[in-house]
């Protein structure tokens, strides 16, 4: 993140894409995680959910995964937009 807010030029903007995950059979938000983490760097524009349709998780063998293993398929994604202040 410090290495995408030094080479974006002032008033431009960064996309985020970004799920969120088990681990340890906990749930992190990796996605509010990033939000706040970049919330210190660039101004918020928007967030997108980004629903996923035909990916290879939603195939049988991740469905048998989850019920194994414990965790959920999650259906989207985060895209995260956000804009480099001017200064």
């Amino acid at each position: 993140m410090k290495e995408a807010y030094r080479i974006l030029k002032p008033e431009k903007y960064i996309a985020w894409l970004i799920g969120d995950q088990a681990k340890k059979k906990k749930f992190v938000p990796v996605g509010f995680k990033i939000y706040s983490i970049l919330e210190k760097c660039f101004k918020p524009v928007d967030i997108i959910c980004v629903t996923r349709h035909n990916q290879t998780s939603n195939t049988s063998i991740w469905h048998e995964r989850a019920r194994k293993y414990n965790f959920y398929l999650r259906g989207f994604k985060y895209l995260i937009i956000m804009q480099r202040a001017n200064k």
